[in-house]
């Protein structure tokens, strides 16, 4: 029997708890953006575009950071010859598709012209940087990049209701999606006869 291919969303393999997990954190996002933003002045369309994006966003920081999703995105693409498709599967593709800041800044008012393209161009950066960066490196640059926009986002106007998705930009496409599974794992210590600490260890149970 055929395999069935892996999810854009979650990858191949994810469980049920996984998957309720991500929905669930949509869902909070979702209920905290409606209660936060009354008396905004919003539209019902405007509405309906804060949810999606809030359902994309913070539901997707969960999804994107589940080890089946990195397995998925950060192994080659075995089922589709698409050029767009391979060009979504690679990181820095997959951040550069991520248009929602620059959109939502052009139809929710408020905030400073530029803070879509601002936060569309960190993340796009951080992607890179984090892609050319050397494995061990990758996480503490991915980190590096999600605090530094959080600090700058505290001084630079938003759209209102908006404020929170710098941060939840920057963890779902640099830190969640940006970083493979597993990285950085320090060379294996020497013990004090000479062996590692793997071999202390006699090679059992799982190594973080």
């Amino acid at each position: 029997m055929e395999a069935a291919k892996p999810s854009w969303a979650f990858g191949a393999g994810a469980t049920r708890a996984e998957k309720g997990l991500a929905y669930a954190v949509s869902l909070f996002g979702i209920c905290a953006l409606v209660i936060g933003g009354n008396g905004l002045g919003w539209t019902w369309w405007q509405w309906l575009i804060g949810a999606l994006l809030v359902h994309d966003l913070a539901g997707g920081v969960v999804a994107n950071g589940l080890d089946t999703a990195k397995l998925f995105y950060h192994s080659p693409l075995t089922f589709t010859d698409s050029v767009f498709a391979r060009f979504v599967h690679h990181p820095v593709g997959f951040t550069a598709i991520h248009l929602q800041p620059v959109l939502i800044a052009l139809v929710i008012p408020g905030g400073t012209w530029w803070w879509g393209l601002l936060w569309y161009g960190w993340a796009l950066v951080g992607a890179v940087v984090v892609d050319r960066a050397e494995e061990r490196l990758k996480r503490p640059v991915a980190l590096a990049c999600v605090v530094t926009g959080i600090m700058v986002a505290t001084y630079v106007d938003s759209p209102p209701g908006l404020e929170w998705l710098p941060a939840v930009l920057l963890l779902k496409l640099v830190l969640a999606h940006g970083v493979p599974e597993r990285l950085g794992r320090p060379a294996a210590a020497v013990g004090p006869e000479g062996e590692s600490r793997d071999d202390v260890s006699g090679g059992s149970g799982s190594h973080l």
